[in-house]
């Protein structure tokens, strides 16, 4: 299965996400915020990363733009459980190996996302 970095500045919730993933059979690296992630993703090099959109420190995008520079092919899901709908598109457009999960579906959409993304 895939090594996922899963950035998740909520720690209720990112727990929840990560017995999910790990259920599936996933290895889960986690991070509590972007610039964690950044750390993470050079140590671990994962197949996936899962981030929020917005967190403290470093947000979603600014973790996607430096992980884009770098390795722009690697996918990545961006949750969020508000986005206005102008900057999810125009996020979508500009990082092709972008996905976007709402927050609000993530119970029931995680699993395929991840499948989809890691496949």
């Amino acid at each position: 299965m895939a090594t996922i970095l899963l950035v998740e500045d909520n720690d209720d919730l990112r727990d929840c996400i990560r017995l999910r993933l790990e259920a599936d059979g996933h290895r889960v690296v986690e991070a509590a915020n972007g610039n964690e992630a950044i750390r993470s993703w050079r140590e671990h090099s994962p197949d996936l990363i899962i981030t929020d959109f917005s967190m403290p420190r470093m947000n979603g995008l600014e973790v996607i733009n430096a992980v884009c520079a770098q390795q722009p092919a690697l996918p990545i899901i961006l949750m969020s459980g508000g986005i206005e709908e102008q900057l999810r598109v125009c996020i979508l457009r500009h990082f092709p190996s972008v996905r976007y999960l709402s927050k609000d579906v993530i119970s029931s959409h995680l699993r395929q996302s991840v499948r989809d993304a890691v496949t």
